[in-house]
């Protein structure tokens, strides 16, 4: 047989790359326009084609006559690269039997195929070269678009459901419409999601929790993914968070399949061979696609899908027992050589994994996942970044080593790891991850040739590109959305002011701040109610920063001032975490320090470049915050642990951990509170899996959050200042990324700055000073409150005081330095107090200053006027022993150094405190007057005494100098009067006796105005009844710690030009409901009534309430002492209140016989204290006083008001109050004399007012029952 052969060559040869022999048709392959017909009977039919790749390219088939054809054909050869003829050959003969026909091509690259053809009339071109004898067969290749959606955690709409605002950087109906688009581009093309559906915004938690499931009602999520045609599906961990049977519900509805292959039955055997799939390990789907010439052919995809192992942690409540999980590389190593075995042309590993550098990974394992052999596509996801990113500078820390530079196997350009397509899709719908392959036939196998991997943003920043929503999507959850919208519109409190988390991983904040606090609320009440046993162990409450920048700049919290809904706290707190509490030692407290540590990068202190301070591989869920300790992060060492979990090296970032002020014993117990993630392993933090349970609640870490919030009805974000980052000797320029809008809440004080820059991902780049500059503190006091919580009071005719009013002016004052500031009592907060106040035991002033979030506090001689259980009860909480009022305990400590038990001489409360600002730690003592034993009931105060203050104090400060403590207040109730700028009385003695490391004292007491210096000690008071604060900076060095600056300014509570504080306002307000009888009008004045000067003489006031006294018991004489008026009879019309405002201290009365001498002393026994006199108010007699005399002889004239003298020897009745009557104010002729009771004084007040003046005119007068000469 002779053979004709036409050879043309069409490119310069190539080198072959394989030394393989292979067939190369595909069975089944028609083309598109034969698809849709039958075929006519074609004269001749090619088969057994192979091709061997060895030096070139040869190709072989046979070719059969099935009807002949006239005369010579031609079997022609192409050798193809995607559409384009590479080279061509053929060879002309008369064929009239079956016939072998081989060409070789001295050519070959990577992407070539061949095509064979038997055409009669052959004419040498490369196309239509000839009347087709035959169907051809070819190797054609084709190409195959797979397209990933991730972590869309309930993102349906272009929705942020807590700033309950449109959003353009989320939102899976955009993403439908890049799904279309993309679709529309290519012949070939699989659609599949990687897990995280159901849970991560408060649509998923409705769907869930508030209008949950029905039996066959469809998840808004598939509603809207079943429009989209999807292949795939693999779960996310949190598909997990609501329990296996939530998610059989939810998943019975997609119209599409899932696979999961390391997640197993839980067996009751320990044999793992024989363990069984939860679920279907992988799928092997056959698929028609459509080659480059547009002839169908069928390819079989594998589908494989990997969770994360540790959701037998993290959802440990739901998962234990009902199954287990495997290691995903080991379960990879498993299935995919079985799934090849079964005819997988293309494999494509679905994983709800993140990458991560180290191969030891068992989470986060795609680097390691990509060097298992057959895998050809990894969709990834779980970590919420991009990849590819746009380029290798906008590239994710994670898929870079610590230098900054990609990692070995990691293409960015290319979209490979390790030579393996992989694309991962960011967060909520903001990306479509798309891998593209071109895929041919070598070896009688499906093979990916080429591949190219990207992403394509809902709203791209570089080409100002963004998606509309898919109408589709937006109507078929439009009922759920709005749904969820009415639901976290909900109120459930207020806010005093703005809480954002812009800076929440730098310095403490009060985003965190608000969660703790609301945890150790929770746990606090349950072991009080549920675990006695534990009440006496410290309870420590864990909160991370979960919205700062995770997921781009605008995953912020950013909640204005007002009204707090359930987007509020679902805007706090992002997950559907449980409560836990556990019990650990004080040295995995350390250690969970340490690794939190680990977000930091190690600053060099020596270089002065620029040095990024966040670890961005260190997630930021995974930053935790222990509050109920203080500590400092020394950033300038190298951290101990790595971001997850793996301990590095030996040092020690964690500085100055102590609690209550003393260094932290590595073996107390506490009790830390935290979630189900964390306490179960999450994070991988040391010591804390496996833990002792206290508390093991099903109630979510968010509801608590919302109750907390409900209950405090209104709250004050500040944080506390526990933590900070150890200040830096040296220039360093430290900087941090967040959003550009958090420098709106920056001030002049702050350490922050914003530089004006961004990075290529749009945060802004803020300096954060931390050198050893000094630190700016700000102290906020007041004094003698005196629970005058409604009482406004008029000086000049300005209108100054109220407690709404008090508390706008220290919320104004404290946003100057919001983290370095400290509000402080110095003493008689209570007592003597407005009667919405006083009828309740002065409960509703202690919440006043719990709801403040008062920080320290001492007591003044008015805290003991109901005795020292009273008191004990009002701080610790507990019934009163004196009254049915319960006391809750206060959030504050209250401090005092010169009050101690007789018996044992322990002081009665702690001597001081110490408090963590800035950095600092500041020493803050109490101390009371030491006329306390004057001022009040003998009986309240027969178990303590009042030492002197000086020794206590300098003992205290001796032992803060000890704990490295150099910056020192005393919060004082002395007294102090400035005149002519020198400040004279106790607090004057008391800073000259006193250690010169003390810098700053507070007074109290005498209602007095002082701001200035004795022994260079700045010494303040600010009037009293909340008309006035004190406002003291301070500045500290940090390196010395000594205060290095004070001054203070006393500011007036004016109510013109500020706005009452409305929470505060509706709090006295509810107060003044429950007593209406305080409004109620007893009659009215011309003018007020005055107690002016009753310390010094007779008074129109004092008068009228000692004859009230008189009248109350029907005896011969009154007395009634000076200090217990403590408010004037106001102009116009009088109320109860106004009265109680009067007598707020609920004595009640008594009659005592008396003799005429005795009568005497008592008078005499009014100027006993040198230097602080009173004058008795009297009724039923009157006296002249000549203080040129001794006071034993200063009583020249005593008689009763008839004019008849009193006689020495005769016996009399008087009424006093039960205060005197016990000795108050050393009148001790008093004591032990038998009682008959009458009235409280309010009450016999009100009674004489009502019947002596019928509603009409109050009057009364100075009648000259005094008089004074030689004074």
């Amino acid at each position: 047989m002779s053979f004709k052969i036409q050879v043309k060559k069409m490119l310069a040869p190539m080198l072959a790359v394989s030394l393989i022999t292979a067939p190369f048709a595909v069975p089944g392959e028609t083309s598109a326009k034969e698809a849709s017909k039958k075929p006519a009977a074609k004269p001749f039919v090619i088969s057994a084609p192979a091709v061997s790749y060895a030096k070139g390219t040869k190709a072989t088939v046979t070719v059969t006559p099935k009807k002949g054809n006239k005369g010579n054909e031609s079997v022609v050869f192409q050798l193809m690269h995607g559409t384009k003829v590479v080279s061509q050959s053929a060879i002309e003969t008369d064929i009239k039997s079956a016939q072998k026909f081989s060409a070789y091509f001295n050519s070959y690259q990577s992407g070539d195929w061949v095509k064979v053809s038997v055409v009669s009339k052959y004419n040498g071109n490369t196309s239509n070269f000839g009347n087709s004898l035959a169907t051809s067969v070819s190797d054609a290749p084709f190409e195959l678009r797979i397209m990933e959606t991730t972590d869309i955690h309930t993102n349906l709409m272009g929705y942020d459901y807590y700033k309950d605002a449109a959003s353009e950087s989320v939102g899976f109906a955009r993403t439908a419409t890049l799904i279309k688009q993309a679709r529309k581009e290519v012949k070939n093309s699989v659609l599949v999601d990687n897990g995280d559906l159901i849970q991560g915004t408060p649509l998923g938690t409705y769907k869930a929790k508030i209008a949950p499931l029905k039996k066959g009602e469809v998840h808004p999520v598939y509603k809207a993914m079943n429009l989209l045609d999807y292949d795939m599906a693999t779960f996310g961990n949190h598909e997990f968070n609501y329990g296996l049977s939530y998610l059989d519900e939810a998943i019975n509805d997609a119209n599409f399949p899932y696979v999961n292959a390391n997640i197993y039955k839980k067996d009751k055997d320990k044999d793992p061979k024989n363990d069984k799939n939860k679920y279907t390990p992988y799928k092997i789907v056959t698929k028609k696609v459509k080659d480059i010439n547009g002839n169908e052919k069928a390819v079989k995809i594998g589908y494989i899908g990997f969770a994360p192992p540790q959701i037998m942690d993290w959802d440990k409540a739901n998962l234990e027992g009902k199954v287990i999980t495997k290691e995903i590389i080991a379960t990879a190593n498993k299935y995919i050589p079985e799934m090849k075995k079964k005819g997988a042309d293309v494999i494509v590993a679905l994983t709800h994994s993140g990458f991560n550098g180290d191969t030891k990974n068992t989470e986060d394992v795609i680097y390691s996942l990509s060097k298992v052999s057959g895998i050809d596509a990894i969709t990834f996801s779980h970590t919420h970044k991009v990849f590819p990113a746009q380029d290798e500078a906008s590239l994710d820390s994670l898929f870079k080593d610590g230098q900054g530079k990609v990692l070995k196997g990691v293409d960015n350009k290319k979209g490979t790891i390790n030579g393996v397509p992989a694309v991962q899709a960011g967060y909520g719908g903001s990306n479509l991850g798309i891998i593209d392959l071109d895929i041919q036939n070598i070896k009688g196998k499906w093979k990916v040739v080429h591949s190219d991997s990207s992403t394509r943003a809902i709203n791209d920043k570089v080409t100002g590109k963004k998606a509309a929503e898919d109408p589709a999507v937006v109507k078929a959850v439009k009922k759920d959305h709005e749904g969820t919208i009415k639901y976290v519109n909900t109120p459930i409190g207020t806010t005093t002011a703005p809480i954002h988390s812009y800076f929440a991983l730098v310095q403490d904040d009060p985003s965190v701040q608000v969660v703790t606090s609301a945890q150790k609320w929770y746990v606090e009440k349950y072991i009080k109610n549920n675990r006695p046993e534990y009440k006496d162990l410290p309870i420590l409450s864990v909160g991370a920063p979960f919205k700062a920048g995770r997921n781009g700049v605008e995953e912020f919290t950013d909640i204005k001032q007002g009204g707090l809904t359930i987007r509020s706290a679902g805007d706090l707190y992002l997950y559907d975490n449980t409560l836990k509490a556990i019990k650990i030692k004080g040295s995995v407290v350390k250690e969970w320090l340490e690794m939190s540590a680990g977000k930091y990068n190690t600053i060099d202190p020596a270089k002065t470049e620029e040095q990024e301070l966040l670890n961005g591989k260190f997630a930021v869920y995974n930053f935790d915050v222990i509050d109920g300790v203080t500590y400092q992060i020394d950033v300038t060492k190298a951290p101990r642990y790595d971001e997850k979990g793996t301990k590095v090296s030996d040092s020690s970032r964690i500085a100055e951990l102590k609690y209550n002020g003393e260094p932290i014993d590595p073996n107390q117990d506490f009790i830390v509170v935290t979630n189900n993630y964390r306490a179960s392993g999450g994070g991988n933090f040391p010591g804390v899996k496996g833990s002792e349970y206290v508390v093991d609640s099903a109630d979510e870490n968010r509801q608590i959050l919302m109750d907390y919030i409900t209950q405090e009805g209104e709250i004050n974000p500040t944080a506390d200042n526990n933590w900070s980052i150890a200040p830096i000797s040296g220039k360093v320029n430290v900087t941090f990324p967040s959003s550009p809008k958090g420098a709106e809440y920056l001030n002049e004080n702050s350490p922050i700055s914003y530089t004006g820059k961004k990075d290529d991902k749009g945060f802004g780049i803020y300096k954060f000073n931390l050198g050893k500059e000094n630190v700016k503190v700000q102290l906020l006091g007041i004094n003698d409150f005196h629970g005058q919580l409604d009482t406004t009071s008029d000086f000049g005719g300005i209108k100054q005081g109220r407690a709404d009013y008090l508390a706008a002016h220290l919320k104004q004052r404290k946003t100057e330095n919001p983290a370095n500031t400290l509000l402080l009592s110095a003493g008689d907060a209570v007592g003597a107090s407005s009667p919405v106040s006083s009828l309740v035991q002065d409960k509703p002033t202690l919440q006043f200053l719990n709801d403040m979030k008062f920080d320290v506090g001492t007591v003044g001689n008015h805290e003991f006027d109901k005795g020292v259980e009273t008191l004990m009860a009002q701080i610790n909480g507990g019934k009163s022993p004196t009254s049915d009022v319960v006391f809750d305990k206060l959030n504050f400590p209250y401090v005092v150094a010169n009050v101690v038990y007789k018996d044992t001489k322990k002081p009665i409360l702690d001597p001081y405190v110490i408090k963590k600002v800035g950095g600092i730690d500041i020493g803050f003592i109490g101390v009371v007057t030491n006329a306390t034993p004057q001022k009040v009931s003998p009986d309240g105060i027969k178990n303590v005494e009042f030492i002197e203050q000086a020794p206590a104090v300098n003992k205290a400060v001796a032992e803060l100098k000890e704990k490295g403590v150099k910056s020192i207040v005393i919060i004082s109730h002395d007294p102090g009067t400035e005149k002519d700028g020198v400040i004279t009385g106790e607090v004057a003695e008391l800073a000259k006796a006193v250690d010169d490391e003390v810098d700053v004292i507070l007074a109290g007491d005498n209602h007095a105005k002082v701001n200035n210096y004795v022994d260079n000690k700045l010494i303040v008071q600010a009037y009293s009844y909340g008309t006035a604060f004190e406002d003291v900076d301070l500045e500290i060095d940090p390196a010395t710690k000594d205060i290095v600056k004070k001054s203070a300014e006393i500011v007036t509570v004016t109510q013109d030009g500020i706005t009452a504080d409305a929470g505060t306002t509706k709090f006295i307000n509810d107060y003044l409901d429950m007593f209406p009888e305080l409004k109620a009008p007893l009659g009215t004045t011309e003018e007020k009534i005055l107690r002016t000067n009753a310390y010094k003489e007779e008074t129109a006031l004092g008068n009228l309430i000692a004859d009230s006294m008189k009248a109350d018991l029907n005896s011969d004489f009154a007395f009634m002492n000076p200090g217990g008026i403590r408010a004037d009879i106001p102009k116009g019309e009088v109320t109860f209140s106004d009265l109680a405002k009067i007598q707020p201290f609920g004595n009640v009365l008594v009659k005592l016989e008396l003799t005429g001498a005795e009568v005497k002393t008592l008078l005499q026994q009014q100027w006993i204290v040198e230097g602080a006199p009173k004058t008795l108010q009297i009724s039923g007699l009157s006296y002249t006083a000549d203080f040129s005399k001794p006071v034993t002889e200063r009583v020249t004239l005593l008689k009763k008001a008839d004019g008849t003298p009193i006689k020495d020897d005769e016996t009399y009745t008087v009424t006093v109050n039960d205060f005197m009557a016990s000795g108050g104010d050393n009148y001790t002729v008093l004591k032990g004399k038998e009682r008959v009771f009458g009235h409280a004084d309010l009450e016999a007040f009100v009674n004489y007012v009502k019947e002596t003046f019928k509603g009409g005119k109050i009057k009364a007068e100075i009648e000259h029952r005094i008089t004074n000469i030689n004074k």
